[in-house]
């Protein structure tokens, strides 16, 4: 047995069934339920190249039941694509959802499903537990997952990004009823992933586990947080370089597939910080995975003012060697460099100065995330100091 499957089964949420075995509990549990009509939410091609969807209709031919298809989801799915699938269900009336993807189809299928259940359209879920909120009494049927790629923990998590088009950015819906209630991950089902998927979903699982492990006032949310992401940078450091060079490096790709659980699981009880924030309107312009690891050195080198902040970056440095805290920093930029990571933000040409100081003033508006950063911004403060760390990654200070 791999030796991260206990942290998994730490995690209070969310039964994780990892491993190639996963559909045939899978089959069982949906046996157990008498499921008769299943709608699984997929990517366009994505599950055929993988196999992913073969092996989930053998898994269900013996079910009895009928499983409807819909594979219309963009790689950033919009308002509209989701009230689309709100539409499916209605029409559908399904007895289970299931999301067989990436992110982007896991949270896309948590939206629909929320308003689905919950009435009216998604717009109307925006916020932090809105649903819950107003209906405390109420448990909602959840989406069952079988992440495809390594990266977002959108498997286990209370998130869901949806793009608002009219605004041009990424909305959140942020609601605990909407954390899946069963997700089952099989490594293999990520070997087709190409090197830059590879390379920018393990990139995301790194930021989320690191964002989270500097978040020091967040730590009495969950006992075993910090262990999770802990060793959820270890298994990145590790194994994300080997995965890069073979793909079908099993070990690897099963260790990845973990460590963007664990990473999901980390943020789940310590949220994100300022790359998240700061990157969330970029879409598009950017991979978010890539665009999340460029701002976490010059984000991580404004927390380091903050001595809490110093002494949880120590715990890293054997990971990332170096014998004070900016050290560390820059190990990790190493690290980044290793793996093929752009150095700046000037590599990407939808990303302009223009376009800097637009987030600089538009994420200043998010007072929660700046509160809640592992050095917290002042709001008066966070336009000149967002724009410090975005410059700094536009134009990487020399060391």
């Amino acid at each position: 047995m791999y030796k991260y499957i206990e942290s998994l089964e730490s995690y209070p949420d969310t039964s994780i069934v990892f491993g190639e075995n996963g559909l045939l509990e899978f089959e069982n549990l949906m046996r157990l339920g008498s499921a008769s009509k299943i709608v699984a939410f997929t990517g366009k091609s994505s599950v055929e190249a993988n196999g992913a969807w073969g092996r989930f209709l053998r898994a269900t031919v013996l079910l009895d039941a009928t499983v409807i298809r819909y594979s219309k989801i963009e790689p950033e799915p919009c308002i509209e694509t989701v009230e689309a699938m709100v539409d499916l269900l209605e029409n559908e009336k399904p007895d289970q959802v299931v999301a067989i993807g990436g992110g982007s189809i896991m949270d896309a299928a948590k939206a629909a499903f929320l308003a689905y259940q919950g009435g009216g359209g998604v717009s109307n879920y925006f916020g932090v537990n809105v649903f819950s909120k107003s209906n405390p009494e109420v448990k909602l049927r959840k989406v069952i997952c079988f992440p495809t790629t390594s990266g977002t923990g959108s498997e286990v998590t209370p998130y869901s990004n949806v793009v608002d088009k009219n605004a041009g950015v990424k909305k959140l819906i942020v609601e605990t009823e909407i954390i899946p209630a069963y997700s089952f991950v099989c490594p293999s089902f990520a070997n087709s992933m190409p090197p830059q998927v590879t390379l920018a979903t393990g990139c995301d699982a790194l930021a989320h586990s690191i964002e989270g492990f500097l978040n020091v006032d967040r730590d009495s949310s969950h006992p075993d947080a910090n262990h999770w992401a802990r060793e959820s940078v270890s298994l990145i450091v590790h194994n994300l370089p080997l995965v890069l060079k073979d793909c079908h490096n099993h070990d690897a790709r099963a260790a990845m597939a973990a460590a963007a659980t664990l990473g999901g699981m980390v943020i789940r009880y310590k949220p994100t910080g300022l790359p998240h924030l700061c990157s969330f309107s970029w879409f598009g312009k950017i991979e978010h995975g890539i665009a999340v690891a460029m701002l976490l050195p010059p984000a991580w080198n404004f927390y380091i003012e903050r001595k809490e902040v110093q002494d949880r970056t120590m715990q890293l440095k054997d990971l990332f060697p170096g014998e004070t805290p900016a050290e560390v920093i820059q190990s990790c930029r190493i690290f980044l460099d290793s793996i093929g990571v752009p150095k700046t933000l000037q590599e990407f040409p939808g990303i302009t100065a223009e376009l800097l100081e637009r987030t600089a003033a538009d994420a200043g508006q998010n007072t929660m995330k700046l509160k809640l950063a592992p050095r917290p911004v002042p709001l008066d403060q966070s336009r000149a100091i967002l724009g410090e760390i975005l410059r700094n990654a536009w134009q990487p200070k020399r060391s």
